[in-house]
């Protein structure tokens, strides 16, 4: 068991489970760290970009991550975040008969079925049956549900994540591929080659999808189309619009129905 291993809020081993509710600020760095339980990470606002040795999320309120029992990670801020975790015992992810894929971190989408269940796991409206029950249905919606691809891979040269870190947190969306290869302290043809390498999409691909992956948490605060696609930089509502659609495969308003 790695030395690292923090402990989740203390559960009754027959429930299974145990809630734990926190608010960061923009830039909070929670550094890497595994739990005995599996976890689901939420986050009702914000978005977050979580980190194993192997991979990299950046995780909207419209998604929800997947932590199996002792997997390391670590997790960074990039908005204001209040972030909702669920830890599971053993036993209970054992109760999941479907469950057959516990040991693969994965992201899901945060359905209102989902995000209900997470509400009512943290309300005091419903106690120990009830709340047992919809853990568990819960999992099984996590045993089913379709993995998603990773919408936005994070360059894991320490380089080029540092640069990619000044424009996700300080929304620098005016920053070109040569100012961010200054960040990097590389060249500009240098950078874009190891970007490509790293990421598997050009850096202005991808900044374009770094550009969306924050939109859905302005979106989701309720924040008009008009104003998020300025916020971040785009030319017009329309143009914001189009992006949307060929990235996420929707219209801003038809992603947050």
């Amino acid at each position: 068991m790695p030395n690292n291993v923090d402990k989740a809020p203390r559960h009754d081993d027959v429930i299974g489970w145990s809630p734990l509710a926190k608010r960061y600020q923009r830039g909070d760095v929670t550094p890497p760290h595994s739990h005995v339980e599996g976890q689901l990470l939420f986050a009702t606002q914000g978005v977050m970009l979580v980190e194993t040795k192997e991979r990299r999320w950046v995780i909207p309120p419209q998604r929800a991550l997947w932590l199996p029992p002792l997997q390391e990670h670590s997790y960074s801020l990039l908005s204001p975040t209040e972030l909702r975790t669920l830890y599971f015992s053993r036993s209970l992810i054992d109760a999941c008969k479907n469950f057959t894929k516990s040991n693969a971190v994965h992201v899901i989408t945060a359905t209102a079925l989902v995000k209900e269940l997470i509400a009512g796991l943290f309300s005091a409206e419903y106690q120990g049956a009830s709340q047992r029950t919809m853990a568990l249905l819960l999992m099984e919606i996590l045993s089913e549900a379709d993995h998603l691809a990773t919408e936005l891979p994070m360059p894991q040269d320490e380089r080029l994540s540092r640069a990619a870190a000044e424009l996700l947190i300080h929304h620098r969306w005016d920053a070109s591929m040569s100012d961010l290869a200054d960040i990097a302290t590389m060249s500009e043809r240098t950078f874009s080659r190891l970007f490509i390498q790293d990421t598997g999409f050009s850096f202005r691909t991808w900044k374009q999808r770094a550009r969306i992956c924050v939109s859905l948490d302005l979106l989701s605060t309720g924040i008009p189309i008009k104003q998020v696609a300025y916020q971040l930089g785009f030319s017009c509502p329309a143009a914001f619009t189009a992006t949307f659609r060929s990235i996420l495969g929707a219209t801003p308003r038809e992603f947050l129905i």
